[in-house]
């Protein structure tokens, strides 16, 4: 169940990847730089639920200290 859930995140992940690079190459049908924008926060927030479903931290910083070692 998880694996399945797991594989339709990932897949989401790419095809939101492949529309952001047609966008950028220019092979996207749209306003242009509007289109790319939000292509690329839709590809955030699906890369954001795959480290939240795997509970994975955002930041390399989660945890760490402000002091120097």
């Amino acid at each position: 169940m998880a694996d399945d859930e797991f594989k339709t995140r990932l897949d989401r992940v790419e095809a939101l990847y492949d529309e952001v690079v047609a966008l950028r190459e220019g092979k996207g049908v749209g306003p242009g730089k509007e289109a790319l924008v939000l292509a690329e926060l839709r590809l955030d927030n699906a890369w954001r639920e795959v480290y939240e479903f795997m509970d994975l931290p955002l930041s390399r910083d989660v945890g760490a200290t402000d002091s120097p070692e």
